[in-house]
Protein backbone atom coordinates (compact mmCIF):
# COMPACT_ATOMS: atom_id res chain seq x y z
CA UNK A 1 0.00 0.00 0.00
CA UNK A 2 2.85 2.45 0.75
CA UNK A 3 4.56 1.97 -2.57
CA UNK A 4 0.78 2.33 -4.43
CA UNK A 5 0.34 5.91 -2.62
CA UNK A 6 4.18 6.62 -3.23
CA UNK A 7 3.71 5.97 -6.90
CA UNK A 8 0.69 7.72 -7.22
CA UNK A 9 2.17 10.66 -5.65
CA UNK A 10 5.25 11.03 -7.86
CA UNK A 11 2.46 10.26 -10.63
CA UNK A 12 0.47 13.32 -9.28
CA UNK A 13 4.28 15.26 -9.09
CA UNK A 14 4.91 14.44 -12.72
CA UNK A 15 1.79 15.75 -13.63
CA UNK A 16 2.08 18.93 -11.39
CA UNK A 17 -0.71 18.32 -9.45
CA UNK A 18 1.17 19.67 -6.38
CA UNK A 19 -2.17 19.43 -3.78
CA UNK A 20 -3.43 16.44 -4.79
CA UNK A 21 0.20 14.61 -4.67
CA UNK A 22 0.44 16.55 -0.96
CA UNK A 23 -3.15 14.87 -0.71
CA UNK A 24 -1.56 11.52 -1.24
CA UNK A 25 1.39 11.50 0.96
CA UNK A 26 -0.21 13.17 3.86
CA UNK A 27 -2.39 9.92 3.79
CA UNK A 28 0.57 8.05 3.07
CA UNK A 29 2.19 9.58 6.15
CA UNK A 30 -0.25 8.16 8.66
CA UNK A 31 -0.13 4.76 7.38
CA UNK A 32 3.75 4.46 7.31
CA UNK A 33 6.04 8.12 7.87
CA UNK A 34 8.60 6.13 5.78
CA UNK A 35 11.98 8.84 4.54
CA UNK A 36 10.76 8.03 0.78
CA UNK A 37 7.37 9.74 1.65
CA UNK A 38 8.72 12.87 3.41
CA UNK A 39 11.39 13.18 0.60
CA UNK A 40 8.11 13.15 -1.94
CA UNK A 41 6.42 15.61 0.59
CA UNK A 42 9.16 17.74 0.78
CA UNK A 43 9.10 18.82 -2.91
CA UNK A 44 5.84 18.86 -3.54
CA UNK A 45 5.64 21.59 -0.46
CA UNK A 46 8.55 22.84 -2.53
CA UNK A 47 6.37 23.19 -5.19
CA UNK A 48 3.72 24.87 -3.40
CA UNK A 49 6.23 27.58 -1.71
CA UNK A 50 5.08 26.32 2.02
CA UNK A 51 8.62 26.72 3.16
CA UNK A 52 8.02 25.86 6.48
CA UNK A 53 6.77 22.69 5.49
CA UNK A 54 9.50 21.84 3.30
CA UNK A 55 12.29 22.75 6.04
CA UNK A 56 10.23 20.30 8.58
CA UNK A 57 9.42 17.30 5.73
CA UNK A 58 12.88 17.19 4.50
CA UNK A 59 14.22 17.27 7.83
CA UNK A 60 12.38 14.35 8.97
CA UNK A 61 13.57 12.59 5.49
CA UNK A 62 17.22 13.43 6.40
CA UNK A 63 16.50 11.94 9.75
CA UNK A 64 15.28 8.86 8.64
CA UNK A 65 17.56 8.29 6.00
CA UNK A 66 20.56 8.37 8.81
CA UNK A 67 18.51 6.33 10.75
CA UNK A 68 18.03 3.07 8.20
CA UNK A 69 22.01 3.65 7.21
CA UNK A 70 20.98 5.19 3.90
CA UNK A 71 24.23 7.52 3.41
CA UNK A 72 22.63 8.41 -0.26
CA UNK A 73 19.36 9.36 0.59
CA UNK A 74 20.44 11.42 3.31
CA UNK A 75 23.09 12.91 1.64
CA UNK A 76 20.46 13.92 -1.38
CA UNK A 77 18.16 15.66 1.50
CA UNK A 78 21.05 17.45 3.08
CA UNK A 79 21.55 19.08 -0.69
CA UNK A 80 18.58 20.26 -1.23
CA UNK A 81 17.94 21.50 2.40
CA UNK A 82 21.14 23.93 1.74
CA UNK A 83 19.38 25.16 -1.56
CA UNK A 84 16.20 25.31 0.86
CA UNK A 85 18.33 27.68 3.46
CA UNK A 86 19.63 29.75 0.42
CA UNK A 87 16.45 30.50 -1.61
CA UNK A 88 14.49 30.70 1.13
CA UNK A 89 16.44 32.49 3.59
CA UNK A 90 19.14 33.78 1.93
CA UNK A 91 21.61 31.98 4.51
CA UNK A 92 24.57 31.18 2.83
CA UNK A 93 26.77 29.59 6.11
CA UNK A 94 24.16 27.22 6.81
CA UNK A 95 23.70 26.27 3.09
CA UNK A 96 27.39 25.62 3.21
CA UNK A 97 27.51 23.43 6.58
CA UNK A 98 24.57 21.02 4.70
CA UNK A 99 26.30 21.24 1.38
CA UNK A 100 29.77 19.65 3.49
CA UNK A 101 27.52 17.64 5.60
CA UNK A 102 26.28 15.97 2.03
CA UNK A 103 29.47 15.56 1.23
CA UNK A 104 30.93 13.76 3.88
CA UNK A 105 27.95 11.41 3.90
CA UNK A 106 28.96 9.86 0.54
CA UNK A 107 32.50 9.81 1.17
CA UNK A 108 33.49 6.47 -0.15
CA UNK A 109 30.60 7.06 -2.72
CA UNK A 110 31.69 9.60 -4.89
CA UNK A 111 30.61 7.54 -7.61
CA UNK A 112 27.21 8.65 -7.60
CA UNK A 113 24.54 10.46 -8.73
CA UNK A 114 24.65 12.60 -5.40
CA UNK A 115 28.27 13.43 -5.36
CA UNK A 116 27.78 15.19 -9.07
CA UNK A 117 25.02 17.00 -7.25
CA UNK A 118 27.72 17.98 -4.56
CA UNK A 119 30.01 19.34 -6.77
CA UNK A 120 27.84 21.47 -8.77
CA UNK A 121 26.10 23.24 -6.05
CA UNK A 122 30.25 23.37 -4.39
CA UNK A 123 30.40 25.30 -7.94
CA UNK A 124 27.85 27.79 -7.62
CA UNK A 125 28.68 28.79 -4.35
CA UNK A 126 32.64 28.88 -5.77
CA UNK A 127 31.71 31.70 -8.73
CA UNK A 128 28.83 33.32 -7.01
CA UNK A 129 29.65 33.99 -3.64
CA UNK A 130 34.04 33.28 -3.11
CA UNK A 131 33.83 34.57 -6.59
CA UNK A 132 36.53 32.22 -7.90
CA UNK A 133 35.68 31.22 -11.02
CA UNK A 134 39.09 28.52 -11.65
CA UNK A 135 37.65 26.32 -8.38
CA UNK A 136 34.26 26.57 -10.00
CA UNK A 137 34.68 25.38 -12.94
CA UNK A 138 37.17 22.41 -11.73
CA UNK A 139 34.12 21.42 -9.27
CA UNK A 140 31.23 21.83 -12.58
CA UNK A 141 33.74 19.57 -14.86
CA UNK A 142 34.38 17.22 -12.23
CA UNK A 143 30.33 17.09 -11.97
CA UNK A 144 30.17 17.18 -15.60
CA UNK A 145 32.11 13.89 -16.48
CA UNK A 146 30.78 12.33 -13.26
CA UNK A 147 26.84 12.83 -14.90
CA UNK A 148 28.50 11.52 -18.18
CA UNK A 149 29.80 8.68 -16.92
CA UNK A 150 26.44 7.83 -15.18
CA UNK A 151 24.46 8.29 -18.08
CA UNK A 152 22.59 11.07 -15.50
CA UNK A 153 20.75 13.34 -18.03
CA UNK A 154 20.01 16.09 -15.58
CA UNK A 155 23.61 16.30 -14.13
CA UNK A 156 24.74 16.78 -17.48
CA UNK A 157 22.27 19.41 -18.33
CA UNK A 158 23.13 21.79 -15.89
CA UNK A 159 27.16 21.34 -15.61
CA UNK A 160 26.57 22.16 -19.26
CA UNK A 161 24.75 25.11 -18.68
CA UNK A 162 26.94 26.38 -15.83
CA UNK A 163 30.46 25.63 -18.11
CA UNK A 164 28.62 27.50 -20.50
CA UNK A 165 27.78 30.22 -18.62
CA UNK A 166 31.25 31.16 -16.95
CA UNK A 167 32.78 30.81 -20.53
CA UNK A 168 30.75 33.46 -21.16
CA UNK A 169 31.44 35.38 -18.25
CA UNK A 170 35.49 35.16 -19.08
CA UNK A 171 34.91 35.96 -22.71
CA UNK A 172 34.74 32.77 -24.73
CA UNK A 173 31.37 33.71 -26.16
CA UNK A 174 31.31 31.36 -29.09
CA UNK A 175 32.26 27.92 -26.86
CA UNK A 176 30.41 29.08 -24.11
CA UNK A 177 26.76 29.13 -26.24
CA UNK A 178 27.59 26.08 -27.31
CA UNK A 179 27.70 24.16 -24.60
CA UNK A 180 24.39 26.51 -23.59
CA UNK A 181 22.97 25.62 -26.18
CA UNK A 182 23.52 21.67 -25.64
CA UNK A 183 22.43 22.00 -22.57
CA UNK A 184 18.89 24.01 -23.41
CA UNK A 185 18.34 21.30 -25.57
CA UNK A 186 18.48 18.76 -23.09
CA UNK A 187 16.15 21.15 -20.83
CA UNK A 188 13.63 21.74 -23.13
CA UNK A 189 13.28 18.15 -25.44
CA UNK A 190 14.60 15.25 -22.59
CA UNK A 191 11.41 13.70 -20.77
CA UNK A 192 11.17 13.53 -17.16
CA UNK A 193 13.30 15.65 -15.82
CA UNK A 194 13.31 17.65 -12.92
CA UNK A 195 11.99 21.26 -13.88
CA UNK A 196 13.75 22.98 -11.28
CA UNK A 197 16.80 22.36 -12.95
CA UNK A 198 15.20 22.67 -16.50
CA UNK A 199 14.50 26.02 -15.46
CA UNK A 200 17.93 26.89 -13.58
CA UNK A 201 19.98 25.38 -16.88
CA UNK A 202 17.17 27.99 -18.89
CA UNK A 203 18.02 30.93 -16.83
CA UNK A 204 22.12 30.56 -16.91
CA UNK A 205 21.65 31.10 -21.02
CA UNK A 206 19.51 34.03 -20.55
CA UNK A 207 22.00 35.46 -18.11
CA UNK A 208 24.38 34.69 -20.58
CA UNK A 209 22.93 36.31 -23.10
CA UNK A 210 21.69 39.53 -21.47
CA UNK A 211 25.44 39.87 -20.67
CA UNK A 212 26.30 39.74 -23.88
CA UNK A 213 23.31 42.21 -24.71
CA UNK A 214 21.85 39.51 -27.18
CA UNK A 215 18.65 40.68 -25.99
CA UNK A 216 16.30 39.02 -28.81
CA UNK A 217 17.75 35.76 -27.95
CA UNK A 218 17.24 36.60 -24.10
CA UNK A 219 13.61 37.14 -24.53
CA UNK A 220 12.82 34.08 -26.57
CA UNK A 221 14.53 32.52 -23.32
CA UNK A 222 12.56 34.36 -20.95
CA UNK A 223 9.09 33.10 -22.40
CA UNK A 224 10.36 30.05 -22.94
CA UNK A 225 10.92 29.99 -18.89
CA UNK A 226 8.05 31.92 -18.58
CA UNK A 227 6.10 29.16 -20.21
CA UNK A 228 7.69 25.95 -17.83
CA UNK A 229 7.16 27.93 -14.78
CA UNK A 230 3.47 28.52 -15.70
CA UNK A 231 2.63 24.82 -17.05
CA UNK A 232 4.57 23.63 -13.66
CA UNK A 233 2.34 26.25 -11.85
CA UNK A 234 5.15 27.37 -9.97
CA UNK A 235 4.89 31.63 -9.18
CA UNK A 236 8.50 32.00 -8.16
CA UNK A 237 9.83 30.65 -10.56
CA UNK A 238 7.12 33.57 -13.40
CA UNK A 239 8.49 36.22 -10.91
CA UNK A 240 11.80 35.72 -11.33
CA UNK A 241 11.09 35.06 -15.10
CA UNK A 242 9.03 38.75 -15.27
CA UNK A 243 12.47 40.30 -13.33
CA UNK A 244 14.44 38.95 -16.14
CA UNK A 245 12.06 39.63 -18.80
CA UNK A 246 11.22 43.11 -17.37
CA UNK A 247 14.67 43.58 -17.84
CA UNK A 248 14.92 43.40 -21.50
CA UNK A 249 11.67 45.58 -21.80
CA UNK A 250 13.26 48.52 -20.42
CA UNK A 251 16.36 48.20 -22.44
CA UNK A 252 13.80 48.09 -25.71
CA UNK A 253 12.07 51.15 -24.35
CA UNK A 254 8.70 49.08 -23.65
CA UNK A 255 9.06 51.02 -19.56
CA UNK A 256 5.28 50.59 -19.37
CA UNK A 257 4.86 46.88 -19.92
CA UNK A 258 8.60 46.52 -17.72
CA UNK A 259 7.09 48.73 -14.90
CA UNK A 260 3.92 46.13 -14.80
CA UNK A 261 5.99 42.77 -14.65
CA UNK A 262 7.70 44.30 -12.16
CA UNK A 263 5.19 45.70 -10.25
CA UNK A 264 3.32 42.17 -10.30
CA UNK A 265 6.90 40.40 -9.58
CA UNK A 266 7.72 41.67 -6.26
CA UNK A 267 4.09 41.16 -5.45
CA UNK A 268 4.51 37.77 -6.05
CA UNK A 269 7.76 37.17 -4.65
CA UNK A 270 6.70 39.14 -0.99
CA UNK A 271 4.27 36.04 -0.86
CA UNK A 272 6.23 32.83 -1.84
CA UNK A 273 10.07 34.52 -1.59
CA UNK A 274 10.59 37.72 0.23
CA UNK A 275 14.32 37.49 0.12
CA UNK A 276 13.99 38.01 -3.52
CA UNK A 277 11.85 40.85 -3.62
CA UNK A 278 15.17 43.26 -3.63
CA UNK A 279 15.66 41.92 -7.57
CA UNK A 280 11.51 43.55 -8.71
CA UNK A 281 12.73 46.43 -6.30
CA UNK A 282 16.29 47.51 -7.91
CA UNK A 283 15.17 47.16 -11.40
CA UNK A 284 11.94 49.47 -10.33
CA UNK A 285 14.45 51.68 -8.78
CA UNK A 286 16.76 51.55 -11.97
CA UNK A 287 13.64 52.49 -14.21
CA UNK A 288 12.32 55.28 -11.98
CA UNK A 289 15.93 56.84 -12.45
CA UNK A 290 15.94 56.69 -16.69
CA UNK A 291 12.25 57.91 -16.05
CA UNK A 292 13.76 61.51 -14.42
CA UNK A 293 11.59 60.51 -11.32
CA UNK A 294 14.83 60.65 -8.98
CA UNK A 295 13.00 60.64 -5.55
CA UNK A 296 10.82 57.90 -6.44
CA UNK A 297 14.18 56.03 -7.19
CA UNK A 298 16.09 56.98 -4.28
CA UNK A 299 13.26 55.71 -2.24
CA UNK A 300 13.27 52.08 -3.94
CA UNK A 301 17.01 51.80 -3.40
CA UNK A 302 16.34 52.53 0.08
CA UNK A 303 14.49 49.73 0.37
CA UNK A 304 17.23 47.32 -0.88
CA UNK A 305 19.74 46.47 1.75
CA UNK A 306 21.83 44.56 -0.35
CA UNK A 307 21.54 43.47 -3.99
CA UNK A 308 24.19 43.02 -6.89
CA UNK A 309 22.43 45.97 -8.97
CA UNK A 310 22.43 48.23 -6.50
CA UNK A 311 25.62 50.34 -6.56
CA UNK A 312 26.34 50.45 -10.19
CA UNK A 313 22.22 51.44 -10.42
CA UNK A 314 23.49 54.08 -7.56
CA UNK A 315 25.79 55.37 -9.52
CA UNK A 316 24.03 55.37 -12.54
CA UNK A 317 21.96 57.89 -10.76
CA UNK A 318 24.34 60.17 -9.20
CA UNK A 319 25.93 60.81 -12.52
CA UNK A 320 22.48 61.44 -14.35
CA UNK A 321 22.08 64.08 -11.15
CA UNK A 322 25.64 65.60 -11.33
CA UNK A 323 26.55 64.12 -8.34
CA UNK A 324 30.13 63.04 -10.17
CA UNK A 325 32.29 62.53 -7.19
CA UNK A 326 29.90 59.84 -5.70
CA UNK A 327 29.17 58.57 -9.07
CA UNK A 328 32.69 57.78 -9.13
CA UNK A 329 33.51 55.85 -6.25
CA UNK A 330 30.89 54.09 -6.38
CA UNK A 331 31.54 52.86 -9.78
CA UNK A 332 35.35 52.14 -8.93
CA UNK A 333 34.22 49.99 -5.55
CA UNK A 334 31.95 47.82 -8.23
CA UNK A 335 34.70 47.49 -10.95
CA UNK A 336 37.42 46.57 -8.18
CA UNK A 337 35.26 43.67 -7.00
CA UNK A 338 35.12 42.16 -10.73
CA UNK A 339 38.58 40.56 -11.93
CA UNK A 340 39.46 41.42 -15.39
CA UNK A 341 39.60 37.73 -15.45
CA UNK A 342 35.42 37.86 -16.01
CA UNK A 343 35.36 40.86 -18.96
CA UNK A 344 31.88 41.06 -19.78
CA UNK A 345 30.98 41.68 -16.32
CA UNK A 346 32.76 44.36 -16.49
CA UNK A 347 31.03 45.82 -19.46
CA UNK A 348 28.75 48.26 -17.94
CA UNK A 349 31.04 49.83 -15.15
CA UNK A 350 33.30 50.37 -17.56
CA UNK A 351 30.68 52.71 -20.21
CA UNK A 352 30.02 54.35 -16.39
CA UNK A 353 33.26 55.12 -15.19
CA UNK A 354 34.69 56.50 -17.91
CA UNK A 355 32.35 58.71 -18.87
CA UNK A 356 32.72 59.67 -15.03
CA UNK A 357 36.09 60.28 -15.78
CA UNK A 358 35.10 62.22 -18.92
CA UNK A 359 33.09 64.58 -16.66
CA UNK A 360 35.71 65.28 -14.25
CA UNK A 361 38.55 65.99 -16.64
CA UNK A 362 40.35 62.36 -16.09
CA UNK A 363 40.81 61.81 -19.68
CA UNK A 364 44.30 59.61 -19.17
CA UNK A 365 42.23 56.89 -16.63
CA UNK A 366 39.26 56.94 -19.30
CA UNK A 367 41.63 56.11 -22.03
CA UNK A 368 42.87 53.30 -20.13
CA UNK A 369 39.39 51.89 -19.43
CA UNK A 370 37.89 52.55 -23.09
CA UNK A 371 40.96 50.80 -24.51
CA UNK A 372 39.50 47.65 -22.47
CA UNK A 373 36.30 48.06 -23.08
CA UNK A 374 37.38 48.42 -27.23
CA UNK A 375 39.06 44.66 -26.55
CA UNK A 376 35.90 43.15 -24.58
CA UNK A 377 33.95 44.58 -27.56
CA UNK A 378 35.95 42.71 -29.72
CA UNK A 379 35.05 39.17 -28.34
CA UNK A 380 31.52 39.63 -28.45
CA UNK A 381 29.54 39.62 -31.73
CA UNK A 382 26.54 42.15 -30.36
CA UNK A 383 25.49 44.62 -32.13
CA UNK A 384 24.53 46.17 -28.31
CA UNK A 385 27.94 46.08 -27.30
CA UNK A 386 29.57 47.40 -30.15
CA UNK A 387 27.42 50.38 -30.04
CA UNK A 388 27.94 51.00 -26.52
CA UNK A 389 32.18 50.92 -27.42
CA UNK A 390 31.67 53.58 -30.12
CA UNK A 391 28.97 55.53 -28.34
CA UNK A 392 31.96 55.54 -25.24
CA UNK A 393 34.98 56.31 -28.19
CA UNK A 394 32.89 59.04 -29.27
CA UNK A 395 32.54 60.54 -25.93
CA UNK A 396 35.93 59.91 -25.79
CA UNK A 397 37.04 61.88 -28.65
CA UNK A 398 34.49 64.30 -28.03
CA UNK A 399 36.01 65.59 -24.99
CA UNK A 400 39.59 65.44 -26.25
CA UNK A 401 38.20 68.10 -29.30
CA UNK A 402 38.60 65.56 -31.80
CA UNK A 403 35.61 66.50 -33.13
CA UNK A 404 35.57 64.55 -36.75
CA UNK A 405 36.11 61.13 -34.96
CA UNK A 406 33.95 62.00 -32.37
CA UNK A 407 30.90 62.50 -34.59
CA UNK A 408 31.80 59.43 -37.05
CA UNK A 409 31.52 56.87 -33.69
CA UNK A 410 28.54 58.57 -32.87
CA UNK A 411 26.76 58.28 -35.72
CA UNK A 412 28.38 54.86 -36.38
CA UNK A 413 26.97 54.17 -32.63
CA UNK A 414 23.10 55.69 -32.97
CA UNK A 415 22.83 53.51 -36.17
CA UNK A 416 23.80 50.31 -34.83
CA UNK A 417 21.57 51.17 -31.59
CA UNK A 418 18.80 52.16 -33.82
CA UNK A 419 19.17 48.64 -35.62
CA UNK A 420 18.64 47.06 -32.88
CA UNK A 421 16.13 49.45 -31.28
CA UNK A 422 17.56 50.39 -28.00
CA UNK A 423 15.78 53.92 -27.93
CA UNK A 424 16.92 55.21 -24.78
CA UNK A 425 20.76 54.38 -25.52
CA UNK A 426 20.29 55.89 -28.88
CA UNK A 427 19.09 59.12 -27.60
CA UNK A 428 22.02 59.69 -25.08
CA UNK A 429 24.12 58.65 -27.98
CA UNK A 430 22.22 61.63 -30.39
CA UNK A 431 22.79 64.28 -27.62
CA UNK A 432 26.19 64.26 -27.30
CA UNK A 433 26.40 63.72 -31.49
CA UNK A 434 24.29 67.16 -31.37
CA UNK A 435 26.89 68.87 -29.24
CA UNK A 436 29.68 67.69 -31.77
CA UNK A 437 27.90 68.83 -34.78
CA UNK A 438 27.56 72.28 -33.37
CA UNK A 439 31.10 72.29 -32.46
CA UNK A 440 31.53 71.34 -36.18
CA UNK A 441 28.94 74.24 -37.11
CA UNK A 442 26.98 71.91 -38.60
CA UNK A 443 23.70 72.94 -36.79
CA UNK A 444 20.89 71.43 -39.23
CA UNK A 445 22.64 67.51 -38.61
CA UNK A 446 22.57 68.67 -35.02
CA UNK A 447 19.03 70.33 -34.92
CA UNK A 448 18.08 66.80 -36.53
CA UNK A 449 19.80 64.55 -34.21
CA UNK A 450 18.08 66.65 -31.57
CA UNK A 451 14.66 66.46 -32.55
CA UNK A 452 14.81 63.10 -32.50
CA UNK A 453 16.00 62.72 -29.11
CA UNK A 454 13.06 64.86 -28.06
CA UNK A 455 10.54 63.18 -29.67
CA UNK A 456 11.86 59.66 -28.28
CA UNK A 457 11.93 60.60 -24.62
CA UNK A 458 8.62 62.20 -25.11
CA UNK A 459 7.48 59.08 -25.94
CA UNK A 460 9.42 57.12 -23.50
CA UNK A 461 8.63 59.18 -20.46
CA UNK A 462 12.61 60.24 -19.97
CA UNK A 463 11.53 63.52 -17.95
CA UNK A 464 14.91 64.80 -17.16
CA UNK A 465 16.35 63.16 -20.83
CA UNK A 466 14.11 65.54 -22.02
CA UNK A 467 14.68 68.99 -20.23
CA UNK A 468 18.44 68.19 -21.62
CA UNK A 469 17.80 67.78 -24.91
CA UNK A 470 15.40 70.91 -25.41
CA UNK A 471 18.10 73.02 -23.37
CA UNK A 472 20.50 71.99 -25.79
CA UNK A 473 18.12 73.04 -28.45
CA UNK A 474 17.13 76.29 -27.09
CA UNK A 475 21.22 76.67 -26.94
CA UNK A 476 21.45 75.48 -30.62
CA UNK A 477 19.23 78.67 -31.95
CA UNK A 478 21.58 80.79 -29.78
CA UNK A 479 25.26 79.69 -31.21
CA UNK A 480 23.27 79.54 -35.14
CA UNK A 481 22.75 83.67 -34.26
CA UNK A 482 26.12 84.49 -33.54
CA UNK A 483 28.50 86.24 -36.10
CA UNK A 484 29.01 83.82 -39.08
CA UNK A 485 26.52 81.12 -37.49
CA UNK A 486 23.04 82.33 -38.80
CA UNK A 487 20.15 80.03 -40.00
CA UNK A 488 20.81 79.65 -43.75
CA UNK A 489 18.15 80.54 -46.06
CA UNK A 490 18.16 77.82 -49.23
CA UNK A 491 16.84 78.63 -52.33
CA UNK A 492 14.33 76.12 -53.89
CA UNK A 493 12.73 75.38 -57.35
CA UNK A 494 9.07 75.06 -57.29
CA UNK A 495 9.01 71.37 -57.26
CA UNK A 496 11.31 70.95 -54.31
CA UNK A 497 8.86 73.58 -52.36
CA UNK A 498 6.11 71.24 -53.09
CA UNK A 499 7.85 68.19 -51.79
CA UNK A 500 9.40 70.10 -48.74
CA UNK A 501 6.04 71.16 -47.86
CA UNK A 502 4.38 67.68 -48.42
CA UNK A 503 7.38 66.16 -46.21
CA UNK A 504 6.63 68.44 -44.01
CA UNK A 505 2.88 67.30 -43.57
CA UNK A 506 3.93 63.89 -42.67
CA UNK A 507 3.15 62.56 -46.21
CA UNK A 508 4.86 59.16 -47.48
CA UNK A 509 7.04 59.28 -50.71
CA UNK A 510 3.89 57.28 -52.68
CA UNK A 511 1.70 59.73 -51.26
CA UNK A 512 3.28 62.96 -52.55
CA UNK A 513 3.60 61.02 -55.94
CA UNK A 514 -0.14 60.85 -56.22
CA UNK A 515 -0.86 63.88 -54.97
CA UNK A 516 2.08 65.65 -57.61
CA UNK A 517 0.84 62.84 -60.54
CA UNK A 518 4.77 61.52 -60.42
CA UNK A 519 6.86 58.28 -60.13
CA UNK A 520 8.12 57.66 -56.87
CA UNK A 521 11.15 57.71 -58.17
CA UNK A 522 11.15 60.77 -59.39
CA UNK A 523 9.42 62.41 -55.78
CA UNK A 524 12.93 60.35 -54.35
CA UNK A 525 15.03 62.32 -56.54
CA UNK A 526 13.74 65.48 -55.81
CA UNK A 527 14.29 64.54 -52.19
CA UNK A 528 17.49 63.53 -52.88
CA UNK A 529 18.34 66.90 -54.29
CA UNK A 530 16.63 68.48 -51.50
CA UNK A 531 18.70 66.39 -48.56
CA UNK A 532 21.64 67.44 -51.09
CA UNK A 533 21.04 71.41 -51.03
CA UNK A 534 20.04 71.46 -47.40
CA UNK A 535 23.42 69.22 -46.05
CA UNK A 536 21.42 66.38 -44.23
CA UNK A 537 21.17 62.81 -44.44
CA UNK A 538 19.96 59.57 -42.93
CA UNK A 539 16.95 58.86 -40.46
CA UNK A 540 17.51 62.44 -39.20
CA UNK A 541 16.88 64.39 -42.52
CA UNK A 542 13.23 64.73 -42.83
CA UNK A 543 13.09 65.86 -39.07
CA UNK A 544 15.71 68.90 -40.14
CA UNK A 545 13.01 69.40 -43.18
CA UNK A 546 10.27 69.24 -40.87
CA UNK A 547 11.64 71.58 -38.50
CA UNK A 548 13.30 74.39 -41.49
CA UNK A 549 9.55 73.82 -42.55
CA UNK A 550 7.69 75.44 -39.77
CA UNK A 551 10.41 77.68 -38.79
CA UNK A 552 10.00 79.33 -41.89
CA UNK A 553 6.84 79.45 -41.98
CA UNK A 554 6.48 77.14 -45.32
CA UNK A 555 3.74 75.17 -44.18
CA UNK A 556 0.07 75.94 -41.87
CA UNK A 557 0.66 75.24 -38.77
Amino acid sequence: MKNLSLDNANKSLLAANWEAARYILENALKENPSAEVYEAMAKACWWLNDAPAVFETRSKAYQLFLEKDDRLGASRNACWLGVDYLEFNNEFAIASGWFQRAESLVKGLENTAEYSLILMLKARLAFFVEKNNELALQLAEESLHLSQSLNNIEGVMISKAFIGFIWVTEGKISKGMKLLDEATLLATTAASLDYNLVTVSCCFLIDACSRVRDYERAGQWCKQVKEISIKRNHKSMFANCRNLYASLLICKGDWKEAEEELTAAAKELKEYRPIAVSSSTVRLADLKRRQGKWEEAITLFDEVPSHSLKPLSCADLAYDKGEYEMAENLAERHLRKIPLSTPIERITGLELLMRIYIKRNKTEEALTLLNELKKTSGLINTSPVKAAALSAEGIYEYATKNYVTARHCLEDAVDLYDKVILPFEASRSRLVLAEVLMNLRQYSQAESELNIAINTFRDLGAEKDLAKAKYILKNLYNEKIKPGARDHIYEFTGRELEILRLIAEGKSNEEMAGRLFLSVRTVEKHISNLYQKMGVSGKSARAFIVSYAIRHNLVDS
